[in-house]
């Protein structure tokens, strides 16, 4: 329980911060900080490992996913894809799609 006591009087009358207060709300909201990066790590891990599972196979990757498995962010596979770097799949309507020979071409060109 956080015990909430933002002023202590000071030995003259005057106000000070009460740096107990101040250093548990740090550490707490470090503590926040790390946890939420841990789980957005995990989360990457298990698109790698998904994106991986699907190069082996062959089949066509997310957006996500070849971005993933690039290295890079999803703008940037889409700026690659508005520069013809990589096309995705046709017929799937709005569903993006790339063919996992054109994620490895470029894997393995940078």
């Amino acid at each position: 329980m956080l015990v909430v006591r933002r002023w202590q009087r000071e030995g003259d009358g005057g106000m000070i911060r009460d740096n107990d207060y101040a250093s548990r709300l740090m550490l707490r909201l470090w503590v926040e900080a790390l946890e939420k990066a841990l789980r957005k790590r995990s989360g990457r891990e298990e698109t790698l490992a998904r994106a991986h599972a699907r190069v082996r196979a062959g089949a066509a990757l997310t957006r996500g996913e070849a971005a993933v498995f690039l290295g890079v962010s999803t703008r940037k596979l889409q700026r690659m894809e508005a520069s013809g770097k990589i096309t995705r799949c046709r017929g799937l309507g709005t569903v993006v799609r790339y063919a996992a020979r054109d994620v490895l071409r470029l894997a393995s060109a940078s």
